[in-house]
Parts: structure tokens; C-alpha cells; sequence
């Protein structure tokens, strides 16, 4: 797809480095239900590949399908920001740039190539307050970070979890529930984790994050790789201490309107619908 000259620069000097602060786009949207009223919200996770892994440049495909599936609030792992191997770009901003009224937040892993790569957090509306932090590495392949934010109907935390060593998992796993824990302190909304866990269901990592969050997301289907899925790897918890809700529906979306999903990426993204 057709780059716009200079974007790289720009981004990089608008976000100073492009690690870790995010830009409202766009006008937000209208207050949510009224107050008494029953709410609902509609979470995703998607591991975008670097919007680089089968077609270059994959943007305007995975913008089409957040249109498509209107989540209130998205966890996207592997993002660049600023990096050479992405021709320089600050891809969460250029994301949320193809949509109007998101914000979003990037939280940078480690830095990478002249830029950084890490997760990042895109949500319909304003974003009240939020924190990054690099998660423990603890002997695995790479670091880590997990991103949390605020927003008028949730707290709602993305990360991506070592790919090689289980015991760095679980350091990662601890990490998470006690910064997720000192954020969510005092709040009286549902509190939600999303992204790449890099475990399927019966592992032991998956058994840890049970110990304080509820699995919402269904595990009876892949979501990697995404032209053949065999491994349930991609997921959305609610913390046990949060406001209860209730699941309306949850998928793996292997298509959408927007088009094929399995040539944006090799995850496919997860979609719930919750109520309380």
C-alpha cells in the first residue's frame, strides 16, 4: 500500500521517540449508556504481525476489520515504532490515523532497529490514565511490556508473554497480576487482560493466570497460525476482584467484512462481548 513521505519523521518527532505516548485521533465518541441503564462493551486482542508478516503494509485491512467489529477497546502485540525494518513508521498512531475518535497508548518492550517494538492499546474514546512497564525477562528470549489503561467503562491491561521459556511465563504472570492489582486499586469497573500469551489452555502458565482472572475467550479453536490454526495462544481475562460481567458472545474471526484475516497476519484476533 501507498506510504505517506514523511511519516516516519514526523511521527518519531511527535511522540518524542515514539516510546511510549500516545495521541488522541479523531473526536471521541458520546458518553456511554446512562447510568442504571445495562452496559456492554466489546473487547479485542490481535497480534498484527508487525502489519508485515504476508502482505506489506497491512494498515488499511486491519483498520477495516476494527470498523468492521467496532471494539470499544483493542490489545495489539508486535507493534514498531519508528524502526528501520517498517520504513521508519509509528504504526499504532498510523492505525488509529485510518480511524476516527480512537487513542490509543504504545508501551515500548525494548528498543530496536532505531525505534522500539513492544504493545500497544487502542481504544474508542478517551483514555483517562494509563501505564507502561517492561515485564521481568527473567532467562526468556526477549523482553517484554505490558500496557494498562483507564477508560470511562474499563480498566483494560494488553500484553505478550515470552515465546520460549515457560518459567519466564510465570515470572511474567506475577509481574502482571501485581501491577494490574496497584493500577485497578480503588476502581469500581470490570478490569480486563488481552494479548498473546504465547501458552494454550492446558499449560501451566494458564493454570497461573487462573489464580486471579477469569478465561472469557473460547479455547475449542486456534488462533495460530492463522492460515491453518492449530494453537489456541491469543486470550481475554477479567480480574477476579473487578466488577463482574457476564459474556454475550466471544469468536476467532477467520474472516470479516473488511476481508481475509488470514493474509493480515499469523494470529487471528479474538473478539468478546461482555455486559454488567
Amino acid at each position: 500500500m501507498k506510504r505517506k513521505r514523511g511519516w516516519g519523521l514526523a511521527a518519531c518527532l511527535a511522540v518524542a521517540a515514539c516510546v511510549g505516548w500516545g495521541v488522541r485521533a479523531g473526536e471521541l465518541r458520546p458518553a456511554a449508556e446512562q447510568k442504571g441503564a445495562p452496559r456492554t462493551l466489546r473487547l479485542m486482542t490481535y497480534n498484527v504481525g508487525v502489519f508485515n508478516k504476508y502482505l506489506k503494509d497491512d494498515f488499511e485491512l486491519v483498520a477495516g476489520v476494527l470498523l468492521h467489529e467496532r471494539p470499544d477497546v483493542v490489545s495489539l502485540n508486535e507493534l514498531d515504532s519508528c524502526t528501520r525494518r517498517t520504513g521508519g513508521v509509528f504504526q499504532l498512531e498510523r492505525l488509529a490515523s485510518l480511524m476516527e475518535g480512537w487513542s490509543f497508548r504504545f508501551g515500548a518492550a525494548m528498543p530496536f532497529g532505531g525505534g522500539a517494538y513492544g504493545d500497544g492499546v487502542l481504544a474508542h474514546g478517551e483514555i483517562l490514565r494509563s501505564q507502561t512497564a517492561t515485564l521481568p525477562q527473567a532467562g526468556g528470549a526477549e523482553p517484554r511490556a505490558l500496557v494498562i489503561v483507564e477508560t470511562e467503562d474499563c480498566v483494560f491491561a494488553a500484553t505478550h508473554l515470552d515465546h520460549v521459556s515457560a518459567a519466564a511465563q510465570h515470572v511474567q504472570v506475577r509481574a502482571i497480576d501485581s501491577l494490574v492489582e496497584r493500577f485497578a486499586a480503588g476502581v469500581r469497573k470490570p478490569v480486563f487482560l488481552a494479548g498473546d500469551m504465547n501458552a494454550t489452555p492446558d499449560s501451566e502458565t494458564l493454570r497461573l493466570f487462573g489464580q486471579r482472572w477469569r478465561l472469557l475467550t473460547p479455547t475449542d479453536g486456534g488462533t495460530y497460525p492463522s492460515e491453518a490454526p492449530r494453537e489456541c495462544i491469543d486470550y481475554i481475562f477479567a480480574w477476579r476482584d473487578g466488577v463482574p460481567c457476564r459474556v454475550v458472545g466471544a469468536r476467532v474471526l477467520n474472516r470479516s467484512g473488511a476481508g481475509d484475516l488470514r493474509l493480515a497476519s499469523d494470529h487471528l484476533p479474538v473478539l468478546l462481548e461482555v455486559a454488567w
